[in-house]
C-alpha cells in the first residue's frame, strides 16, 4: 500500500480549497476569457433592476418615493453590489459556454472573439446557454435583488 506524503496531502488540500483553480481546464479558462472579453455578463445590472421592479418591496418603495426615485435608489444599490455578484454571474456564463462548446471552439473564441469562425455558433446557442444560465444563476440574481431592495428600503426608513 502506498503512503500519501505530507506534501502530497497538503497539495491535495490546497487544490480542494482553492475554488477549483487546480482543476481548471484549458476549456474553462478559454470560456472565462471569452465571457470577459465579450462582456457577455454585462446584462446583470439590467436584469437585476427588471426583477427588482416586479417585487412587492419595490412597490412599497415606489409608493413612498415615486417610481422614478425608487428605481434610482434600487439602481444605486445594484451598482454597489455588482463587484460582489458579477464574478459569480460571469463564472456561471463561462460554465454554460463550456457545456455547449468544444475546447477548440472556446480556444478560438477566446483568441479571436467575434472574428472566430465559431461566432455564429454563439448566436445559435444563445437559447441553450440562456436556459443553463437561468437555472444556475437564479439564486445569485435573487440574492442580489433582495440585498439591493433591503438596502434601499433600509436607507429610506432612516430618512
Amino acid at each position: 500500500m502506498k503512503r500519501i506524503t505530507p506534501n502530497a496531502l497538503a497539495l491535495m488540500l490546497l487544490c480542494s480549497l482553492s475554488n477549483g483553480v487546480c482543476a481548471q481546464t484549458p476549456s474553462h479558462r478559454d470560456a472565462q476569457v471569452f465571457v470577459s472579453q465579450a462582456q457577455i455578463g454585462r446584462n446583470l445590472r439590467g436584469i437585476a433592476l427588471t426583477v427588482a421592479t416586479q417585487t412587492v418591496s419595490f412597490s412599497t418603495l415606489a409608493a413612498k418615493l415615486g417610481r422614478a426615485d425608487a428605481s434610482s435608489a434600487v439602481s444605486k444599490e445594484i451598482d454597489a453590489l455588482l463587484p460582489k455578484y458579477q464574478p459569480k454571474w460571469d463564472e456561471n456564463i463561462a460554465q454554460a459556454f463550456e457545456k455547449s462548446f468544444s475546447e477548440e471552439e472556446l480556444s478560438s473564441l477566446a483568441r479571436e472573439g467575434q472574428s472566430s469562425r465559431y461566432a455564429a455558433k454563439v448566436r445559435e446557442q444563445q437559447g441553450k446557454i440562456g436556459m443553463a444560465m437561468e437555472s444556475s444563476s437564479k439564486p445569485i440574481l435573487n440574492e442580489m435583488v433582495s440585498e439591493a431592495l433591503n438596502a434601499a428600503l433600509s436607507k429610506q426608513s432612516l430618512e
